[in-house]
């Protein structure tokens, strides 16, 4: 019947995402029948969660999508982005400025929950941290996810600790899904592990600072004295020099 038929589909929430290629996909969605007989283009039959579903995994860029009908003729779709929160970059060129192959030195934005959902453009500065390692050997990231969302999320307190303690830092490294590895912008990196909970590794940190800058500026006329800090066995704290 005409007067139940889906005619208009207004779209909210969208900036990067394209308005006509997600009416494309819902339109598509509702082009065929069920059974052969019931058209899916009826506001009463349409398939809203399969569209749902086909639009967060047509455009990665979606982070939640609901649908709702308006009277007998319209669909109100809503969308949220992510945004972007860190970047994904492939190894091989950490200051981002050497492309060995086609992946090497690429970065890719990362969203809170840790996943990869866009390529990012080139930046000369340091705008967003960069996250490097697990997903190298992947040729396509984007949607990925580069760690378990509650352990990016653990992650991300934990840097944003050592900044908030005046220690600036440069990039994060996981050597492998246990093992880790941050770079401070000084040259000096700092190694631990997922042995201890994050907030004792950050209290083994506090302890030395009155014995080890890790905040000064350190340069080649003036080098620090140590190259990194090993926090990898409990409250032991190793200091290791070039």
């Amino acid at each position: 019947m005409p007067s139940i038929q889906i005619k208009n589909i207004e779209v909210s929430g969208n900036s990067t995402v394209s308005k006509d290629e997600i009416i494309s996909v819902i339109r598509n969605e509702t082009s065929a029948k069920y059974l052969m007989l019931f058209s899916k283009n009826s506001i009463f039959l349409y398939p809203k969660k399969m569209i749902e579903i086909k639009l967060a995994d047509d455009f990665k860029k979606i982070e939640t999508v609901s649908i709702k009908s308006k009277g007998l003729k319209t669909l109100i779709v809503s969308i949220i982005e992510r945004k972007p929160n860190s970047l994904w970059c492939f190894s091989g060129s950490e200051d981002g400025t050497l492309r060995k192959n086609n992946n090497s030195g690429m970065c890719y934005f990362l969203d809170k929950e840790g996943v990869i959902f866009s390529e990012a453009p080139d930046f000369s500065g340091n705008a967003f941290l960069r996250y490097y390692g697990l997903l190298d050997d992947i040729e396509q990231p984007i949607g990925k996810i580069y760690m378990p969302s509650g352990r990016f999320k653990d992650m991300s307190r934990f840097v944003s600790s050592l900044e908030t303690l005046g220690i600036s830092v440069a990039s994060f490294r996981a050597e492998s899904e246990n093992d880790y590895k941050i770079y401070l912008k000084n040259g000096i990196k700092i190694l631990f592990d997922d042995k201890q909970p994050f907030d004792k590794t950050l209290e083994n940190i506090q302890s030395i600072l009155s014995e080890v800058d890790l905040k000064g500026d350190y340069s080649v006329n003036n080098p620090s004295k140590i190259n990194y800090v090993d926090l990898r066995f409990g409250n032991k704290v190793y200091l290791k020099s070039e």
